[in-house]
């Protein structure tokens, strides 16, 4: 979900590169078709299949070796292939023109509208500097116009030179007009975003981090965690970070949650839930969890522990449930909207309700508890009536408690690692389970470590949980982004089924109870100091110059094809 925009229906255009052999196979092909539609045509055979498939040839060989010698990224050897096949069809589509002109004008036109084709793809692919592509962009359309000297003579080297330098200026002046809104905007051009987006698409690369340095911002952001001790056991934490684990698979801080986990493990079973967040808390890379890290560690003198909490309670207010949990002083929520859509807040939610905390208790956790999905939508922010559902219900939550019986509690927890991987919506901390027990009531928080929980299925979850003796319960993710590649949907129970996952959600669950041991808990703010973050507004402001940038470009693109055709055309009528 980085962009308000549905990116996952970008994927269906996503597909691997043929091998580079099955490339060739087709180019050479594709020049013997030409030449036997000649021949059923005219009775003669002319050999202008020649005249697409060798440069094809050429360039499947030599686009490599010079790409590699120059960009960034790397080029594989099917890559050549197919842009050289892509450009020989994009060439004997431009030779049909020979119908209504001269074959001469249909092959000047056609090699230099393929130099277009393929320094776009190039710059997007491989290097966003194009003048460093220009080299591998230009192979076919002077193998082409070689080939063209060989079939129409000598005649035909002046509009082959005017084409390209047409085509030449052309693109170039396409390219930085696409890169212009960008630049004002961030100061790196939209070809360098779309470079380091492919690059990590299809290599991993982390160069979209680098790109993200250009549009972030230092932010320093609370942070509340449960601190619960017990005699001769681990620790167990719940840590509510107000900061976002985005945007996608490795980059940025996707990761974070996990790293964070790992951070103390030596020290405390450690949950990490959803804070109030979007994406543009994001963290500019999974190195800003140092801050995180420090903050928690600055919070712990700051505790104070006591032997005593409440009975779970749940309120509503419209659509929004909250389960809530007195620890001393402290109060513990955990939002949903199930069945309806639970989507992120923003981070002025967390704010309001801490600052309406303050007098009633010594700290407050407001965890978006992230489990409802039906489909990729937007932020939720404080001004909407569902925002204002949320407020009013944190509201009623910590006035239901104020005077609930205080008693002895014992806290378990466990971690389950189901064997599903990302792709199956599961990232790398799999399952944590948290129980308590108050005066015999248990209650148990389930993590997931993912990026939401398919509709429906948190019901099916939560359902079995109480099934096993449990008196309340309520299903979490993380909402690490490191199971989405592209795509903003990859939740709990979509690619697997439920019942598949059933048993090791009980596994957690049973695995805390029986680790369950008296406990003494407080809660402590800290602050995140200095964090960078992609900044407030940014993904909007990104996804509406971008939108901004395909309206407005792709009739200008139209238009300088026209100006090339006409251009190129007086050219061929003079000389030819």
């Amino acid at each position: 979900m980085i962009r308000e925009i549905k990116t996952e229906s970008l994927t269906k255009y996503m597909f691997d590169a043929p091998k580079w052999w099955q490339s060739l196979i087709v180019i050479i092909l594709l020049g013997f078709a030409v030449d036997g539609i000649i021949f059923l045509l005219t009775g003669e055979l002319s050999w202008m299949g020649l005249a697409v498939s060798i440069p094809g040839v050429a360039a499947l060989v030599l686009t490599k070796p010079l790409v590699s010698a120059f960009a960034r990224q790397e080029f594989t050897w099917n890559r050549s292939g197919l842009l050289a096949l892509a450009s020989e069809i994009f060439m004997l589509f431009w030779m049909i023109l020979a119908i209504w002109f001269e074959p001469a004008f249909a092959y000047v036109f056609s090699i230099g509208f393929i130099l277009s084709i393929r320094l776009v793809v190039l710059a997007a692919v491989a290097d966003f500097r194009y003048t460093r592509m220009y080299a591998p962009a230009v192979i076919q359309t002077f193998a082409g116009f070689v080939t063209g000297v060989w079939f129409f003579g000598t005649g035909f080297i002046i509009p082959a030179v005017v084409s390209i330098c047409v085509f030449s200026l052309c693109v170039v002046v396409f390219l930085e007009l696409f890169d212009l809104p960008m630049k004002r905007l961030s100061g790196v051009g939209a070809m360098e975003f779309v470079n380091a987006f492919l690059g990590h698409l299809t290599n991993g690369s982390n160069d979209l981090e680098d790109y993200f340095h250009h549009i972030s911002e230092y932010v320093s952001i609370p942070e509340t965690t449960f601190f619960f001790r017990r005699e001769g056991k681990k620790d167990v934490w719940f840590v509510v970070p107000n900061l976002h684990p985005g945007p996608m698979a490795e980059v940025g801080g996707s990761n974070f949650p996990k790293i964070l986990h790992d951070d103390f493990l030596d020290e405390a079973m450690v949950l990490v839930s959803h804070g109030c967040a979007s994406h543009d808390l994001n963290l500019i890379s999974n190195k800003e969890t140092v801050n995180i890290t420090k903050a928690i560690r600055g919070s712990l003198d700051k505790v104070r522990y006591q032997t005593t909490a409440s009975r779970p309670v749940r309120s509503r207010s419209g659509t929004v449930s909250i389960l809530s949990q007195r620890f001393g002083d402290a109060l513990l929520m955990v939002t949903t909207r199930a069945p309806e859509m639970t989507e992120d807040m923003d981070y002025s939610i967390g704010r309001i309700v801490m600052g309406e905390s303050m007098g009633r208790y010594k700290n407050v956790g407001f965890v978006d508890a992230h489990n409802c999905m039906t489909d990729v939508t937007k932020i939720i922010y404080a001004s909407t009536k569902t925002g204002n559902e949320f407020i009013s219900g944190a509201d009623q939550a910590m006035n239901d408690l104020l005077d609930a019986e205080m008693l002895p509690f014992s806290v378990g927890a466990a971690q389950v690692i189901p064997p599903f991987g990302r792709a199956e919506g599961f990232g790398d901390m799999g399952i944590i389970a948290m129980v308590t027990d108050v005066a015999g009531v248990k209650t148990a928080y389930v993590l997931f470590d993912g990026n939401n929980v398919q509709g429906g299925t948190r019901d099916i979850f939560r359902n079995t949980i109480l099934g096993l003796g449990l008196d309340e319960a309520e299903i979490l993710t993380t909402d690490c982004h490191v199971v989405n590649s592209v795509s903003g949907r990859n939740p709990i129970g979509d690619a697997v089924k439920p019942d598949e996952i059933l048993p090791y959600v009980t596994e957690a669950v049973l695995k805390a109870i029986e680790d369950l041991s008296p406990a003494e808990g407080g809660a402590a703010m800290g602050i995140c100091e200095e964090v960078e973050v992609f900044g407030p507004s940014r993904i909007v402001q990104l996804t509406s110059t971008v939108n901004a940038i395909v309206t407005n470009l792709m009739p200008f693109a139209v238009l300088l094809l026209m100006v090339a055709f006409l251009l190129i055309l007086v050219v061929c009528m003079m000389v030819l």
